[in-house]
């Protein structure tokens, strides 16, 4: 078990840990604002665009989990996106982009 000296040593530097990533945080929402930067461009968030039905750009996708002509599943930063559908297929791809063509019935998403 710890001394309580050890437990005070621990907890500092947690602290300090936190405001280092605030700071960090706190620098990036600057400069995304100083350059009129999207906040998906800096942050690590996910994009989804749709267009109709039948066409859907997610930008900033990790990887595909399953992929059928009915049915999509993708992994993105911090959820996974199911796509249903009919005659889906993956139109493009990047290490970041991806864009869905098909008759899209509907997106759902699941943490």
């Amino acid at each position: 078990m710890k001394n309580k000296k050890e437990k005070k040593k621990w907890y500092k530097s947690l602290i300090k840990n936190m405001k280092v990533k605030n700071s960090i945080s706190e620098a990036k929402e600057k400069f995304s604002g100083f350059l009129e930067l999207p906040k998906e461009v800096v942050s690590k968030a996910t994009k989804l665009t749709s267009i109709e039905n039948n066409n859907i750009l997610i930008e900033g996708y990790k990887q595909i989990i399953d992929y059928y002509d009915d049915y999509i599943k993708i992994r993105a930063n911090n959820i996974d996106i199911l796509i249903d559908g009919k005659d889906l297929d993956i139109k493009e791809i990047t290490d970041f982009d991806l864009v869905i063509e098909g008759n899209i019935y509907s997106v759902n998403y699941q943490k």
